[in-house]
Formats: C-alpha cells, structure tokens, sequence
C-alpha cells in the first residue's frame, strides 16, 4: 500500500469536513471542470474504539487529504473526473444517475477518468461499481451535488432543483418559506452551507472489511446474504460522535429551513424518523439513478431508504406544535430533538446501548430569525 492512516473517532472534522462545501453560485454560461481523487486504504476508528480496515475517496474541493468529500457541480457544466487507484486491487468509479460518469476498472497504480455532462440539479452519489457492492460497502462512495444553472421558481425564488423539472407542488412549498403565517421567516437559502446539508447513511460489517483487507475474492452479488452489519454511519460517525459534528447537525432558528440530502450507500434498510417537526418529502431516487422531483410532497416524520436511495426532505424550523407557550418557559433555548432510525438494529453499535448507532439530532435555537438567514 502507498498510504496507509488511521482515521480517529474524536477527529469528527477530519473525517467528515469534505461534507460540507461552499456553495458558490453557479456561473451564467458553461464551463469545464475537473476533479482529482484518489482511491486509499485507510484504518478507521469506530464508536467503541475498534479499529475497521476500509477503502476511501479521497481529493475534492478541500484538498487532497479529504476523505469522502462532498462534489458540488452546476448543471450543464463539463465535468473530468480522474482517479487514481492507490489500494492494491482493482476498482473504479461511477456517479449513480449519470451512465456515461463511469470508470469501469483501475489497477493499482494507475488513473483513470471520465468527462460527462453535468445533469439536472439535485442530489447524487458516486461509488465504486467494481464488484458490486463489495467496495462500495467498505467506504468507496461519497455525495454529489449538482447545483441548477437556474434554481428559481417562476416568482424569483431559490431552489435546489432546476426550473425545468421543478413540480408544481415543489414551486408551491419554496414559494410558501418565509412568506405565509405557516412558514414566517426566511427563504431557503441556497448560499449557506448550513441550510443545505447531507446525511449519508453507510453500514459496516468488521467481517467483511478484514476479508478485503486480506484480499480475499469476495462474490459481490452473495453479500446480501452474509452481511452481519456491527456498526451504523452518518457521514462516517456513528451515536455520540455524530451529535458533535457541525456538518451533520442542522441547527437554526425558527423559520430557517434547511434541506437534508439523505443518502443510504450501504446494504441495511433504514427508516428515518425525526421528533419536533415533520419532514416534507421532496425527490426520490429513479430506478435508474436520476433524480426525481416528486409531484406530491409529504409531510412526514418517519421516510424509507433502502439500499441506495437518495431522497431529499426538507426541515422547515416551524414551532413545534406540542408547544403551548411560545417561547418555551420551562426549557432553554436551545432546543433538541431527536432523529433516530425505526429500525431497531441500527440504534446500536459494537455490543453498545442506546445511542451508538444512527442516531442524530436538531437544534431550534431561538422563535426569531436573524438577519441574513
């Protein structure tokens, strides 16, 4: 191996930063990007210190020391991907939704790349598609955001959808931030990191990633079959290390809404569910990949995620209902509500209790807006 690092627990940052990017407003006519990574076998620290042998992306925006990172691309733009494999077998690259963003095979020391088109905006995700989903499960994948050329409803206000696939009813809830009694306070807004942030969801079994490390044939398509998973990921971090991760927990004031891009890159089924608000449903995944913005938009408090699922939800800050005297009297600001799976098996982690798995949670900070939201 050309690099081997051990990737702490406590070093939430490290492990997650490339999750949360600037998002730059898109540029008015199309250009040519390119996008350097590098495939690397690292040793992670899990939540009850055991320490997990893994594959990972790394490069992107931050630097070439980011692992996982978040790609951010605007629509219609030239993208070049180049990768080079530094683990010892073979593996490749695909952005799922867009068919012609695919490497089918690196060797070990060598790169490789792609050039596509970037799509509609909305929410995708890169892995490995070499022996499926061997890699893809020990940490070869991450999030990418394709950003519209032009996000705005036809009233002039910011999505994260481009104007020719927007829904009506999409057009209706953006339309509706900031500017009814339901939603007071702020639009979305596209410029905040904050308000647009990624959840992705990823599953480890130590069994499966010892196999590869000792470089082991694995049959992809009867791993299904054999996956014990130990251990629950948000963004790489599992329980009490999640809720101390900037780039996972939304956190603003009433009337700041924040859109959550929830991916699942693993095998395990999970069923979100978050207390104090109800979530509004806003894409799914298409069986092939591309993102679909949906017609109908739910409001819900548990949403589904099987096995490579990419939905958008939208958490809209309104005052929680339960809440007679508003502000609260009896509890200080801020407030904390929880997000738990309702898959029981994910709650916990390495033989623990309850927290230590996909558990998260959001913060109301106070019933005002402040100024610039």
């Amino acid at each position: 191996m050309n690099r081997r690092q051990i990737l702490k627990r406590g070093a939430g940052a490290a492990a997650t930063a490339a999750l949360v990017s600037e998002l730059a407003p898109p540029s008015a006519s199309a250009a040519a990007v390119t996008i350097n990574l590098t495939i690397e076998p690292v040793d992670v620290e899990m939540i009850d210190g055991t320490i997990v042998y893994m594959l990972m992306y790394y490069g992107g925006p931050l630097g070439p020391n980011t692992p996982r990172p978040r790609l951010t691309i605007t629509e219609g733009d030239t993208i070049t991907i180049r990768v080079r494999n530094n683990a010892p077998e073979v593996h490749g690259f695909a952005i799922t939704g867009i068919p012609t963003s695919r490497i089918n095979a690196i060797a070990p020391g060598a790169q490789a790349s792609c050039t596509f088109t970037a799509p509609i905006g909305g929410s995708y995700m890169y892995v490995d598609p070499v022996n499926e989903p061997v890699f893809r499960v020990v940490g070869l994948h991450g999030p990418l955001v394709v950003q519209p050329r032009n996000g705005t409803t036809p009233a002039g206000v910011a999505t994260p959808y481009s104007r020719t696939s927007q829904t009506q009813q999409v057009r209706q809830i953006f339309n509706q931030l900031g500017a009814s009694a339901r939603f007071p306070g702020a639009r979305w807004n596209s410029g905040r990191p904050e308000r647009d942030i990624v959840w992705l969801f990823n599953q480890v079994d130590p069994r499966l990633n010892a196999r590869v490390a000792a470089g082991e044939t694995i049959n992809g398509p009867m791993l299904k079959y054999d996956f014990v998973p130990r251990y629950f990921t948000i963004n790489g971090l599992s329980g009490f290390d999640i809720h101390h991760e900037n780039s996972i927990i939304p956190r603003g004031y009433v009337g700041q809404p924040t859109l959550i891009r929830v991916m699942n890159a693993g095998l395990a089924y999970h069923s979100p569910h978050i207390h104090g608000n109800h979530v509004i449903e806003l894409t799914h995944a298409n069986p092939d990949g591309s993102v679909r913005i949906l017609e109908n938009c739910y409001e819900i408090d548990v949403w589904q995620m099987p096995s490579m699922q990419r939905t958008d939800v939208l958490l809209p800050f309104e005052k929680p209902p339960d809440i007679v005297v508003w502000p609260p009297v009896e509890e200080p600001f801020p407030l904390r509500y929880v997000m738990h799976c309702h898959n029981e098996l994910s709650q916990t982690a390495g033989g623990g209790n309850y927290p230590q798995g996909l558990v998260a949670h959001w913060e109301l900070l106070g019933p005002y807006t402040p100024p610039n939201a």
